[in-house]
């Protein structure tokens, strides 16, 4: 009798292991697929943000494969604002300004980026009243090491896949006139400002 309780409550034992074995295999199974599929990577619940400072307006951020940024740009400082540049990267410089420094460009009549080496004059370039807003394109985004954003298997740049997260900040250069840029200190100085944070994903 002792030796057929023994086997029966072995029997009942290999019955529950088997059975709730199987079950935590599946639940192993499946939890390891989410896993792959990037449901438990803190980026994936990033959504699509752009916080302005106060005074500015940024929306509908979209970051292409390319590195390129496209916003809907807006300031309401009280004052039109002339020669605007406009710069995007992720982190910044000891002296506050974006990493490079030099992906600050100034934006053309149409929106169109042009690169900048140095304080350039710009006779059709993008002036905002207070109040308006403008769409802004072409603005080139930069990596936490100041190399531009660029799609994978590019020679030059940081590989940026579709999904990827891109998390950094936006500035701007300008005036307060129209004429001729001079250096900080003169008529016209050129002026620059962090005007928003932004958060998006390569698409």
């Amino acid at each position: 009798m002792g030796k057929r309780f023994t086997f029966l409550r072995a029997q009942s034992a290999m019955e529950y292991l088997m059975t709730y074995g199987w079950a935590i295999l599946i639940i192993a199974v499946v939890l390891g697929a989410l896993f792959q599929l990037g449901v438990f990577n803190s980026g994936a619940l990033l959504g699509t943000s752009c916080v302005a400072g106060p005074g500015y307006l940024c929306s509908s951020p979209v970051l292409d494969t390319n590195g390129n940024m496209m916003i809907t740009f807006g300031q309401s400082t009280g004052a039109a604002i002339y020669n605007i540049g406009m710069g995007c990267a992720s982190t910044s410089l000891s002296n506050g300004l974006p990493n490079p420094a030099a992906s600050i460009v100034f934006l053309g009549a149409t929106g169109a980026a042009t690169a900048q080496t140095a304080i350039p004059t710009l006779s059709g370039a993008l002036s905002l009243q207070n109040g308006q807003t403008t769409p802004v394109t072409n603005v080139k985004c930069f990596s936490p090491t100041g190399s531009p954003l660029m799609p994978a298997g590019s020679a030059t740049g940081t590989s940026a896949p579709i999904g990827t997260t891109f998390s950094g900040a936006i500035w701007i250069n300008y005036s307060m006139g129209s004429g001729v840029l001079t250096v900080l200190g003169g008529a016209n100085p050129v002026l620059t400002a962090k005007i928003a944070t932004l958060t998006m994903k390569v698409a």
